[in-house]
Order: C-alpha cells, then sequence, then structure tokens
C-alpha cells in the first residue's frame, strides 16, 4: 500500500467543518474526512512547530530530552528510513522551514525557497507600506522585508507556498507512476502558519470591506493590544489562509484519484498545532518581547493543543474515533498499514484497530515545550483526559484545573476547589511521564504539586 502524509501547520481543528466549523469553507478536506476515519480527540504531544515533526518522524515523545535544533538521535531510525528500508520509493516535499535531520531517509527531498525564516540575506533599505502600526506586528521587523521579497515573486494564486508544495507533490507521483515499488510521500506545507496573505478573495469571503489594521503577522503577547474588531479580521485572514490550504490539498488529492492511486494509497492529513486568536486572552504561541525573545510560554489549551488527524485507508470505511491520540503514534499506524516491522524505540501506539473500529483508545494525552530548558526555567505542560485539564504550571505559569464536563471550554480553573482531583492528576501526568523514559533528573524537578511560578525569570530563553 502507498502512504501518502499530508502536514499543514498550524491548522486548527475548529477551522475544519468536518470538526464543527459552522463558517470556514474548506470543501476538499471535509470531503477526505467523510470518507476517512476522523480521530475527534488528537492533540499534540511536542509544542511547536519542530518538536512536533521529531515526534512525527520518530514515535517518540521527544520533548523530554530533546530541543528544536538537537540533531535527532542516530540510534532511532526515523519514518523515511523505515519505509525506504521497507522497499519504498520515499520523498519529501515541503516549504517548511526544517531541522536537517528531516532528510534522513527520503529519496527525494524538495525544499520549495521562500518561505520565511529560510535564511538568506533581506534588503532592508526599502519603504514598506505595512498593513498595521508595527507595534501590533511581529519583531524584528527584518521579518517583514523577508515577506515582500517572498511576494515579489508572486504573479498568482498558485505561486503561494501552499499551492506550491502541492503541486511539486503532484509532479513526483506523476514522474514516479508506474514504478516497480510502492511509494511514501510526505507533503509538508508550512501555510496556514502566519503571515496571513492569501489572495484578497479568500479574505474578503469572510470579511469584505473590512478597512482597520490588518495583523497578519501578530505579535505574540497578551491580546489587549489588538481591538475586538482587529481580532475578528485576524480570524478571517487565518479562515482565508485555511481555505486556500484546502483548495491545494484538493489539487493533490484530484491529482492521486487521476492516475488512478487513490484506491491503493492511505493518505493522512494532520496539523502539528493551533494558534490563539485571542482565546485564553493570548495571540500567539508564546509570548515574545519586542526584541523577538521568548519571555513567557503559555498553558496549552485545547485551543492550540488540539490538532485534526484524518486517515483515509482504502476499504476501511468511514466514521469518528473518539480515543486519545497524539503524533508519535502515526508512525506505528503507517508502518502497521504499510506490512512494516515497528522497531522497539517507538513509544506511539498503532491506530490501525481504531481505522476498523475495534481500537480502545487512549484516555489522556499530554502536550508540553520542551524540556531541555531546566536549567533555566520550567515549562508548563497539559494533561487531559475525558473529564479533566491539569495545567502544570512550571516556573512560568500557576497551575490549572479545569472541570471538562462542566467547563469544555476551558474558561474556569477550579484548582482551590479540586485540589484532590488535580493532585491526582499530577500523579498520572508524573506516571505518563516515567512510560516515556523522561530523564530522571528531570522527572525529579516536576515532583512537586503546584510549585509557584518563579518572580523573577531569566531574561533570553529559547524554545
Amino acid at each position: 500500500m502507498n502512504v501518502l502524509l499530508i502536514v499543514s501547520d498550524s491548522l486548527r481543528a475548529d477551522y475544519l467543518d468536518c470538526y464543527g466549523s459552522s463558517w470556514v469553507k474548506t470543501p476538499k478536506i471535509d470531503k477526505l474526512a467523510g470518507d476517512s476515519i476522523l480521530f475527534s480527540e488528537c492533540y499534540a504531544a511536542s509544542f511547536p512547530t519542530g518538536p512536533m515533526r521529531q515526534d512525527l518522524h520518530s514515535g517518540r515523545y521527544t520533548f523530554t530530552y530533546t530541543s528544536w535544533g538537537d540533531d535527532w538521535d542516530p540510534r532511532h531510525d526515523l519514518m523515511a528510513e523505515l519505509f525506504r528500508k521497507g522497499g519504498y520509493s520515499t520523498s519529501m516535499i515541503t516549504d517548511t522551514p526544517s531541522n536537517r535531520s528531516y532528510r534522513r531517509g527520503f529519496e527525494h527531498f524538495e525544499m520549495i525557497p521562500g518561505q520565511v525564516g529560510l535564511g538568506g540575506e533581506v534588503d532592508t533599505s526599502g519603504v514598506l507600506d505595512l498593513p498595521a502600526e508595527v507595534r501590533k506586528l511581529r519583531v524584528p521587523v527584518s521579518r517583514f522585508y523577508g515577506i515582500a521579497q517572498a511576494r515579489s515573486n508572486w504573479r498568482g494564486e498558485e505561486d503561494r507556498f501552499a499551492a506550491q508544495t502541492m503541486r511539486a507533490s503532484a509532479r513526483w507521483l506523476e514522474s514516479s507512476y508506474g514504478g516497480d515499488r510502492p511509494f511514501f510521500l510526505l507533503s509538508d506545507t508550512f501555510d496556514p502558519h502566519e503571515p496571513w496573505d492569501p489572495p484578497r478573495y479568500y479574505i474578503d469571503r469572510y470579511d469584505p470591506g473590512y478597512r482597520g489594521d490588518e495583523l497578519f503577522e501578530p505579535a505574540y503577547e497578551p491580546s489587549g493590544y489588538a481591538t475586538e474588531e482587529e481580532i475578528r479580521h485576524m480570524r478571517c485572514m487565518y479562515a482565508g489562509e485555511v481555505s486556500m490550504v484546502d483548495r491545494w490539498v484538493g489539487h493533490l488529492l484530484t491529482s492521486l484519484a487521476e492516475m488512478g492511486l487513490d484506491e491503493e494509497t492511505a493518505v493522512v492529513l494532520t496539523s502539528d498545532h493551533g494558534f490563539y486568536h485571542g482565546e485564553h486572552g493570548f495571540i500567539g504561541k508564546v509570548q515574545l518581547d519586542r526584541e523577538g525573545r521568548i519571555i513567557r510560554r503559555w498553558p496549552l489549551y485545547r485551543t492550540i493543543a488540539q490538532i485534526p488527524l484524518i486517515i483515509r485507508v482504502p476499504g476501511a470505511g468511514h466514521g469518528v474515533a473518539d480515543g486519545f491520540c497524539q503524533p508519535p503514534d502515526l508512525l506505528p499506524t503507517l508502518l502497521e498499514l504499510a506490512g512494516l516491522d515497528v522497531p522497539g524505540h517507538v513509544q506511539g501506539r498503532s491506530l490501525v484497530q481504531d481505522l476498523k473500529g475495534r481500537g480502545k483508545g487512549w484516555d489522556e494525552a499530554i502536550t508540553s515545550l520542551t524540556y531541555r530548558q531546566d536549567s533555566e526555567v520550567r515549562s508548563p505542560t497539559s494533561f487531559r483526559n475525558r473529564r479533566s485539564l491539569y495545567v502544570y504550571g512550571g516556573d512560568e505559569w500557576q497551575s490549572e484545573y479545569y472541570d471538562l464536563t462542566r467547563d469544555p471550554e476551558e474558561m474556569s480553573n477550579c484548582i482551590r476547589e479540586r485540589e484532590s482531583d488535580a493532585r491526582d492528576c499530577h500523579e498520572k501526568m508524573l506516571d505518563f511521564l516515567e512510560r516515556v523514559g523522561c530523564p530522571a533528573p528531570v522527572l525529579e524537578l516536576r515532583r512537586d504539586f503546584n510549585p509557584e511560578p518563579r518572580k523573577k525569570l531569566p531574561v533570553k530563553r529559547v524554545l
């Protein structure tokens, strides 16, 4: 069986109609979901972009022992290496800024250039016409020169990066058609990650006639700097970007079907995390100062921790699986679907039984930024089950407890009234961390329940 894995960065599940959105138009992804098993309780484990991909490629909960830029453990075969050893033709096509280890095992690797953060000199001598006050936008300002430089080559929608990635993926399928090996193709697009700059007709679909500041790459700060109207329009710009991604995901899926490959290909669509558009009083993923330095990491509520996971397997039918799952589960799932052995280092569980309607699923999930910064600060960690969300506050946030049976939106922290339940979740969180091999010294730093946040934190930290 062939495998097509599509990753769309920062794609919030609740902006897809198949996950309950009532206003964002995503017909191509919704059609895929209608023919697939949709996992309604999928959550990021290692957060954000780079760490999630370490989980995806290794099948491990890597936040406990790696940081963003680390080379991956050479003892662990990564996803493409395992498929290649199993006789698969392997290809990765991406526009996502990436750790060099992502390339391991791919016979064909294609990086679509131009996405923000991909290096190279940026000319900052010109005059920029920004769509909002600089104070409301993410820093440094040189980012916007880079965005303008990338846009200068655009002639139409097909030149946007998501479109380029999906078109290049379709071309690779065409060039590989009729080969004597099954294929594993990973199409990894950075959109709908900010900057939210789809063609204007996508934004006007959701907010025609808007004339205010456009926070297309907003400052990562508490949301008080933006008006309600600006936040509403921010969501519409993001929705426009999501709809654009949907169109080009549809292009790739249509190409697959036109070649007659859809009946012999497992298709997976997922993301790495969401984005706060004012929910819980936040905009962004972490808090940055005006120099672009991380000064605080926020709790990972459902808004940002839930991710879509849609898996279509020929002959497996369609429906909803409500067992908890996380990115480390994808590697063993795909290997089992391909009839390949799952190596012993993998910590995730296969979801194949869930696809058949016989899986019991997990009843808990953990989401966290890296623990590699322990010499400086302990990051918040979110631990959830069917009934509750427990936020281990670490040094940057207060510990919190939410009763999801009464408060599914996670708005009312009741840790004082439910301290016993919160303590029980804390112990279960520690058990989970032990099961996934969290280093003992790191685990010991988290033994205490409800530690008080530090009054003074280090000035400069990195994810």
